[in-house]
């Protein structure tokens, strides 16, 4: 499987391999894109694919996304202290200087 220099497959690459032989690297490289949402079309429906005809990947994928979606929902729905807002500030500005 040929893939450019930005991870991502050639055209008609996605297409043929999916129907041959699963390449379980190159999930492993489109699962991270997945995740984050910068997969492309192609990749992704290589990945979703692939994802239906092995259930360790599924797994994976199902784990990754849960861990990534409790992060986001612990880390982000947090009140953060005022005082440590202004002591992250305070010591940015005196980087800064």
């Amino acid at each position: 499987m040929t893939v450019s220099s930005t991870n991502s497959l050639e055209k008609g690459q996605v297409e043929r391999s999916a129907e041959e032989t699963p390449d379980h690297n190159e999930c492993l490289k489109i699962l991270s894109l997945v995740l984050d949402q910068e997969a492309s079309d192609e990749e992704h429906a290589y990945f979703k694919k692939h994802v239906e005809n092995c259930m360790p990947y599924y797994e994976i994928y199902n784990v990754d996304k849960a861990i990534k979606d409790m992060i986001k929902t612990k880390c982000i729905s947090q009140d953060t202290p005022a005082d440590l807002i202004d002591s992250i500030k305070s010591k940015i500005y005196q980087q800064a200087d």
